[in-house]
């Protein structure tokens, strides 16, 4: 039976065998940039027979690495700026392996300069064979004998939305030689492709070696039991693209496979979180940060905020107030104080608001007030990035006005979140602004990654630096 690794890896056509070379390319550059380090310097403190084992460790961190940012994913390979990010991903979470790998193993530790050294070395060599490999590819497959002769049948938006992808996605190798549909197309960009009405879709089969057919009509029963006939007798791939009233595929959907790839089904949202393993590798990730984040915070900039406060007005340094979290449930967030003593804490701040102290204004201007929230993710009930927790007013009022609303509560709460780097903070006078910052933050639940988190994080640091206007 096929491990269920093997099957996601499946997931996508023509995809098998790409990332299998990729993997297999990166571990040999690991090792041998080891090799070219212990030839040059040989005292590292390591005997001969623990080198190899050391060697072997650290290239499967970077293969692991690179499993859980997707860079063998055909997608990421097709173009030279996401092999770059995705390579600087997977550098930063390849040296977080490695420490960690050398830690639990003392007696094999490299000198940490060597690490860095090494970390940087390899990044720089699998981008630079990774940028090469992507040239000779795109030679290859227009070469390539096997490159694969595909039409669509059914000049449909979502046949349209498959040509397109055909057409712009230049590392499959596939041929894409055009659609048939019984109506003439008007648009200009689709004359070219039209091949045809449906009674010539055989005959066009067999005299131009088709090897894929792609179904995009509505359901014809006896037309496409005859099709898939042919394409049985005649040795043709035919793939199903499904179209099902009120399923808006304009967003990403997910594809399951029960009863083993017999019963295939199509969930009616995407949400990447509620597979184990990214949620996994978004925890681990939240435990580190976050775990760093305060140790050294607590000895630099908490001391000195508790002060500032204490010596602003007279109360508690930090302030907590309950919020929802993931599926709704109430969790006591932190915060910095930045308001006075027994304020109505439920409302809404707003400009030049009268309950917050001189001290809170800075704070809230530079999102200082938040720090304390890493505690909240190294408990598990928020995480760095995700949809902002709003009061619980919030949770009464928006979903009687906005039907998504609750949906953004899918996944764990976050300290900053896409709407948030999206210029979407501060006080919501209109439900309109609710419903923008509601919309950002379902974009980053369908499309969560790990990539995605670190680009967030970045923008909040950028944004904590310069400051917001509408941070009050």
């Amino acid at each position: 039976m096929l491990s269920p690794d093997y099957q996601r890896s499946r997931k996508y056509q023509y995809t098998t065998l790409i990332p299998m070379a990729l993997s297999v390319i990166d571990f040999g550059i690991i090792l041998f940039l080891l090799n070219q380090i212990k030839v040059y310097w040989p005292n590292l403190g390591i005997d001969a027979q623990d080198y190899l084992l050391v060697s072997v460790n650290l290239a499967l961190c970077w293969t692991l690495a690179s499993l859980m940012t997707g860079t063998y994913q055909v997608e990421n390979i097709d173009r030279i700026k996401k092999i770059i990010i995705r390579s600087l991903l997977s550098g930063i979470i390849y040296l977080a392996l490695v420490l960690l790998s050398m830690g639990l193993r003392h007696e094999s530790t490299l000198p940490l300069g060597t690490l860095l050294s090494l970390s940087l070395a390899s990044v720089v060599t699998i981008v630079i064979a990774r940028m090469f490999m992507h040239r000779i590819y795109k030679v290859l497959r227009h070469m390539s004998p096997h490159r694969k002769n595909v039409i669509i049948i059914g000049n449909t938006p979502r046949g349209k939305e498959l040509s397109r992808y055909f057409l712009t996605t230049t590392s499959l190798p596939v041929q894409y030689l055009g659609f048939f549909d019984n109506h003439i197309p008007t648009r200009l960009e689709d004359v070219p492709f039209h091949l045809g009405s449906l009674e010539g879709v055989k005959q066009y089969c067999l005299e131009n070696n088709v090897n894929e057919i792609y179904y995009a009509l509505d359901q014809q029963q006896q037309f496409f039991a005859d099709l898939m006939q042919f394409a049985d007798e005649h040795f043709i791939f035919l793939g199903i693209v499904p179209h099902l009233d009120g399923i808006d595929f304009s967003r990403r959907v997910d594809t399951l496979l029960f009863n083993d790839s017999r019963i295939p089904i199509i969930a009616s949202r995407r949400v990447p979180l509620q597979l184990f393993e990214n949620h996994q590798i978004k925890r681990a990730f939240d435990v580190i940060f976050s775990a760093i984040v305060l140790l050294f915070l607590s000895f630099t900039v908490f001391p000195v905020i508790a002060l500032a406060i204490k010596l602003s007005s007279p109360g508690p340094v930090l302030f907590k107030q309950l919020r929802p979290g993931k599926n709704n449930k109430l969790f006591w967030c932190y915060k910095f104080r930045t308001m006075k003593v027994d304020s109505d804490q439920q409302k809404q701040a707003t400009k030049n608001d009268s309950r917050i102290t001189r001290v809170g204004a800075f704070l809230r201007k530079t999102s200082l007030d938040e720090l304390p929230q890493f505690y909240n993710v190294l408990i598990g009930d928020m995480s760095v990035v995700g949809p902002r927790p709003n009061l619980l007013v919030h949770l009464q009022e928006y979903p009687k006005e906005i039907k998504e609303y609750t949906q953004r509560h899918w996944v764990t709460p976050g300290i900053t979140g896409f709407a948030q780097v999206s210029g979407l903070r501060g006080e919501t006078k209109e439900t309109i602004l609710m419903k923008k910052r509601v919309e950002h933050d379902l974009q980053y639940i369908e499309n969560w990654s790990l990539e995605l988190d670190m680009k967030i994080i970045g923008k909040t640091v950028v944004n904590m630096v310069k400051g917001e206007d509408k941070a009050y």
